[in-house]
């Protein structure tokens, strides 16, 4: 073999395996660099029944400050989670996020909900400064299954 062909192929090789790294990293379905990631919503319960709707409960404690007024809640230099749930279905239920940002930047957001033990990673997009951005699913449940649902903000330039 020529000295040149060798050349060359050993340069295609050289390159192939500093891509391997590249090729096989994740950012488990997130779609953006992360550059802040905070619990930032009240977890749920959501109990199944064999029959009939799901039941779903929450509760979270807002304590004022000793001057009266309420605390901030935000996260992440002026971001707010809002996770609601409801159901209609037997085996279903409908989760909706709204990111509220209160800074003077524009961010890209994700959710990323806790299932008892999954990750489910949700992209709610671009938020720009001052302006509220939302994103709505569905979960499948497990009749006579009980689940633990938490929600921590992921966000990114």
């Amino acid at each position: 073999m020529p000295s040149a062909l060798r050349a060359q192929v050993a340069l295609i090789c050289l390159l192939g395996v500093l891509l391997i790294p590249i090729g096989t990293s994740s950012l488990r379905g997130l779609t953006h660099i992360l550059t802040c990631q905070q619990a930032a919503a009240a977890p749920f319960t959501v109990q199944v029944p064999e029959d009939g709707p799901p039941s779903i409960q929450s509760s979270s404690t807002i304590e004022r400050n000793p001057d009266g007024s309420v605390p901030d809640t935000s996260v992440c230099g002026g971001l707010t989670l809002n996770l609601s749930m409801g159901s209609q279905e037997e085996d279903r239920a409908d989760v909706v996020l709204a990111i509220t940002n209160d800074s003077d930047y524009g961010w890209r957001g994700s959710v990323q909900i806790r299932l008892d033990d999954v990750d489910i990673p949700i992209d709610i997009g671009k938020i720009g400064a001052g302006e509220t951005a939302t994103d709505e699913f569905e979960l499948r449940l497990d009749e006579g299954s009980t689940y633990s649902v938490k929600g921590d903000l992921l966000i990114g330039p």
